[in-house]
């Protein structure tokens, strides 16, 4: 292996040598948000030099032999908001392709320019909204270019184990978040998904594929639903419409290649694949057995008329994982031999339409299944006592349309119907439970059948249904309100429920906002409980009502300011029949209980400063409680994720070596290339970003040792999540270097997870002897990553 990189490197080297720095350009589109109808003469400016361009009668324009490198632009249209963008990189012999919404400004009398920012947001989002792009999303530090982590650098979200990237948002629970990609709804988008759940180690999906993501961290409008928190709208961005490029990666998530390019002259495509090497890095992260996985991905796009296009949508990923020796835990699972494999598969066909100035469309159909088998043994012998092969499958068609009633009243409405088809098949030894003499342990003295052997044989086909509508006006130039209604049926459970949504902003002066929104927001019960057990099918749906108040206030185009207070209300959440009783070893059969309620209140603060000229920042902060009803007294405790106290401080410099003399006189220099590879040798484009994290204490149960079991338990008296685990803190660092030549560009990143090494407590391991260990979190991590574009 070190041989062939070596002479990978040396053949690099020699490129590198006789390569020239090239140019690039910027294509793209203005279409007005509202109607998505060209813009004709919107003027697109390259800041601080004389490039630019006006949009042509279709709403495409062209800025040609850009300078490789990074820009920030600003678009105007008299009349509109001006819009700009950062950070936007010209690659060599490459056109970087946008898609630039305008949104009319409410004005009266004669037409004015009305100034704009960097930040965007979703037009229905009055509250709790966060949109990134790509470049955003690569170069957060010890984020390993992975979506869902990424957004935990939210103060609205809290982060459960560093090896999961599971999203947990205002106190709720893991799997919350709804997942959109091109419109396709996604139930867990993660190799090694966790079952019911929306995290997992790694996320399936290629970040090199995705052009921008719309988070909503709550009292979000009524076209999504049955989810109780969040959702993450994830855009992937076309293919090149003008000619063949490509790219190769390798970093923690895998070693991958992504080809795209035209088809014929009214179509692109776009295909990746990617496959893990975690093997060689195992034993740094803190895991304990080596995970194999690849996925593949690919999107068509089809340019059928000026007013359709069709998107074609597909992934696929498989991973496996064997885990093997470690002693038995006399509390929960414990590290046991299992054995595990998943697959996965994504399809989804959309149709964009524009009827008219006023009038467009989606339409999707989709595909969505899960597999899941798990198997845990005994060793020697490999003696098998639970198994779990399950599948979970959702096909779905969903429209949506949106109509301007007039300037300022936007009417939207669609509907979806899905059928759902889960498939369980779980066996489970009958358990026995062991009385020992304290004054001899290995001395039996009683035997009891305490669980019975547990078998779930179920095979299930059932629908959801839904509908919404939902009115946006904007009146009196200082009010824009947002009001909406779902319904929802499952027929599985036969329940069905009506989710009333409203949302207001006045804008005090043009750069401040106050923002009120109110939201009811149901969600079925997860497939795995409704397996459980039959009489599960009678459960009701969760849901929650949410209330948020905030304030945005711009002080400049590159730097804002949310702070926003929030009141959570949870109800009918289900819980498992064993933590209604007070007997500490009931039997558990899988049955479900609407008992559930809680509430989860807090106010958060986030400021960011865009990546503009050389510096970005972003400042987040929540203090947030959140406390559930213990069923067995009908009393108040702290809820699993009560972290109260949460903190992220990113910051950024970027600098341009490029624009030096003395650095393009040394960059074909051969001895430069010897030493470009280390960390902090200039480039033609720097940058290096640090976050700290801190996370207050999470609450946890302590458990009881009783000798003679054996076991760890929770006394019937024992009030729950009464101590906590030690704070949790932790410092990334991230380097970025960027190259450009002739035809290709060469991109070097270093990100070094928790800096300082700091030994991070997740949960404790309760053995079977009456010893305690620590369960940790990520140790220092270093990764090393390289993509080569042409």
């Amino acid at each position: 292996m070190k041989i062939k990189l070596s002479i990978f490197i040396v053949f690099l080297n020699y490129f590198l040598v006789y390569a020239a720095e090239g140019t690039g350009s910027i294509n793209g589109k203005v279409i007005d948000n509202r109607n998505l109808q060209p813009l004709i003469g919107a003027n697109i400016l390259v800041d601080e030099t004389n490039f630019g361009a006006a949009s042509d009668v279709e709403g495409n324009f062209t800025i040609p032999n850009l300078p490789a490198g990074s820009y920030n632009l600003t678009i105007r249209f008299i009349g509109y908001k001006t819009v700009k963008r950062n950070n936007v990189i010209v690659n060599p012999n490459r056109s970087t392709v946008l898609e630039i919404r305008m949104d009319e400004e409410i004005i009266e009398g004669e037409a004015v320019e009305v100034t704009g920012s960097y930040f965007e947001k979703s037009r229905d989002a009055i509250v709790s909204h966060r949109s990134m792009d790509f470049e955003e999303i690569r170069r957060s530090p010890g984020d390993l270019v992975d979506i869902q982590r990424v957004v935990q650098a939210l103060p609205s979200v809290t982060s459960g184990s560093d090896q999961l990237n599971e999203i947990i948002v205002r106190g709720g629970n893991p799997g919350e978040n709804l997942f959109l990609m091109d419109n396709i709804e996604i139930p867990n988008p993660n190799h090694f998904a966790v079952q019911g759940a929306g995290g997992g180690p790694i996320n399936l999906l290629n970040s090199y594929m995705v052009n921008n993501i719309d988070f909503y961290a709550g009292a979000f409008s009524s076209r999504f639903g049955d989810k109780a928190s969040s959702v993450m709208n994830i855009s992937l961005r076309n293919g090149s419409f003008d000619r063949f490029r490509g790219e190769g990666s390798i970093g923690m998530a895998g070693a991958g290649a992504l080809i795209e390019g035209p088809i014929g002259g009214f179509g692109s495509y776009i295909l990746s694949a990617r496959k893990s090497y975690l093997d060689w890095i195992i034993e740094a992260t803190g895991l304990t057995a080596v995970p194999n996985y690849y996925n593949t991905q690919a999107k068509f796009t089809f340019n059928l008329d000026k007013k359709h296009t069709l998107l074609l949508n597909g992934v696929y990923g498989k991973d496996n994982i064997n885990i093997e020796g470690g002693d038995e835990a006399g509390y929960g699972r414990g590290a046991e031999n299992l054995d595990t494999e998943n697959s996965q598969y994504i399809a989804g066909l959309t149709l964009r339409s524009i009827w008219s100035k006023n009038l467009y469309s989606f339409a999707t159909i989709s595909a969505v299944q899960n597999d899941f088998y798990v198997e845990v043994y005994d060793m020697p012998g490999r003696d098998v006592f639970f198994t779990n092969n399950s599948k979970e499958t959702e096909y779905t068609i969903k429209t949506d349309f949106t109509y301007q009633l007039s300037k300022g009243l936007e009417f939207s409405f669609g509907g979806s119907y899905k059928n759902v088809v889960f498939d369980y098949d779980v066996n489970g030894d009958a358990d026995t439970l062991f009385i020992y003499d304290t004054n001899a342990r290995d001395s039996i003295i009683g035997i009891f059948d305490i669980y019975p052997e547990y078998i779930v044989n179920q095979n299930v086909s059932s629908y959801k249904g839904a509908a919404y509508s939902q009115l946006t006006l904007d009146f009196l130039k200082y009010f824009r309100v947002t009001g909406g209604v779902r319904y929802d049926r499952f027929d599985y459970t036969d329940f069905q429920s009506w989710s009333p949504r409203l949302g207001l902003s006045y804008f005090i002066t043009p750069s401040t906002s106050l923002n009120l929104a109110y939201g009811k927001h149901y969600q079925s019960p997860a497939y795995i409980e409704l397996a459980a057990n039959v009489i599960n099918r009678n459960l009701n749906s969760k849901f929650t009502e949410q209330y948020v108040v905030g304030i945005d206030h711009l002080f400049r185009d590159d730097i804002k300011l949310t702070v926003e207070g929030y009141f959570k209300k949870y109800f009918d959440v289900p819980v498992n029949r064993t933590l209604t009783t007070p007997d500490p070893l009931d039997y558990d059969d899988g049955t479900f209980l609407n008992l559930g309620r809680a509430e989860s209140k807090g106010i958060e603060v986030f400021l960011q400063k865009k990546l503009v000229e050389n510096f970005s920042t972003i400042i987040s902060y929540s203090y947030s409680e959140s406390k559930a009803i213990d069923p067995r007294t009908n009393k108040f405790y702290n809820w699993d994720y009560d972290y109260r106290n949460v903190l992220t401080l990113i910051a950024g410099y970027k600098y341009r070596f490029s624009k030096n003399d003395w650095y393009r006189n040394i960059k074909n220099q051969w001895w430069f290339y010897t030493v470009s590879w280390f960390p902090l040798m200039p480039a033609d484009e720097f940058e290096i970003s640090l976050k700290f994290r801190y996370l207050g204490g999470r609450p946890f149960t302590p458990p009881v040792y009783r000798p003679e079991l054996k076991k760890w338990i929770v006394e019937e008296q024992n009030e729950l999540n009464t101590e906590r685990y030690p704070a949790y803190n932790r410092l990334d660092l991230r380097i970025d270097k960027r190259y450009n030549y002739d035809n290709w560009s060469f991109v070097i990143f270093f990100d070094i997870v928790n800096i300082y090494n700091r030994d991070n407590v997740w949960s404790y391991q309760y053995n079977d002897d009456g010893s305690i260990d620590k369960v940790l979190q990520f140790n220092t991590l270093p990764v090393a990553g390289v993509t080569i574009e042409f």
